[in-house]
């Protein structure tokens, strides 16, 4: 619908906008300019701030790439080393050094003074390093076993305590480590064989020589510094 005025212009009243709506286009003008002052401070502020801490960071963990690839590698080549070391040690604990063993029983022989503390020589020498074995000794009573060394004794004397003298020194720990090796030896048995006088000597006992060995456990104890038992 038109509607035409007709009254004189001074008579005429002015057309104005109404409070309600310049409110409302007033507050729409706040609201998109707090808007717009709030993303760009998000984004040239916050963001930018975030960014270069992100950078920071990203520096920082290429920096530590390495140094933890570098541990890694020397965790796997530890376990490594770990796993190898705990097979020679299970390797060297059931070992035997035998020409340790050998030298010093050798010794243990030369002591005797050709006679004068005994005087022993041994055939057949034989030794067996094993597992555990359940084995009868003495009287039938079952033992552990874990091997043996064993030889034909022979002592060139009539005096039957040469062969205990000799037992005796074999575990005196003064002359030798060996006992760390084996268990004592058994209590001396022997036989005197017959007198032939174009043998030198003449006279001469002979005795079995057993010898059981310790535990790889036991040895390795046995065999330790002083200061790591």
């Amino acid at each position: 619908m038109i509607r035409i005025n007709l009254l004189p212009e001074e008579f005429q009243k002015t057309a104005r906008t109404p409070i309600k709506m310049m409110a409302a286009v007033a507050a729409a003008v706040a609201l998109n300019s707090t808007l717009v002052a709030w993303w760009c401070w998000m984004a040239f502020g916050v963001a930018s701030e975030i960014k270069t801490e992100r950078n920071v960071m990203q520096l920082e963990f290429d920096g530590l790439v390495p140094q933890v690839n570098y541990h890694d590698a020397l965790q796997a080549e530890i376990a490594f080393h770990s796993s190898r070391e705990r097979t020679l040690a299970e390797i060297t604990k059931n070992r035997v050094l035998w020409t340790k063993v050998l030298d010093e029983l050798i010794d243990i022989v030369h002591s005797g003074g050709e006679g004068i503390r005994h005087y022993i020589w041994l055939d057949d020498l034989s030794a067996k390093v094993e597992g555990a074995q359940q084995r009868r000794r003495g009287r039938g009573n079952l033992a552990t076993s874990f091997g043996n060394m064993k030889a034909k004794g022979h002592s060139g004397s009539a005096a039957w305590n040469q062969v205990a003298n000799f037992l005796a020194d074999i575990e005196d720990p003064r002359l030798s480590s060996f006992m760390a090796v084996f268990y004592k030896p058994g209590s001396p048995e022997g036989s005197l064989n017959d007198t032939d006088s174009t043998l030198i000597p003449p006279v001469n006992w002979a005795f079995p020589l057993t010898l059981e060995f310790r535990s790889p456990d036991e040895r390795m104890i046995a065999m330790a510094p002083e200061e790591d038992q």
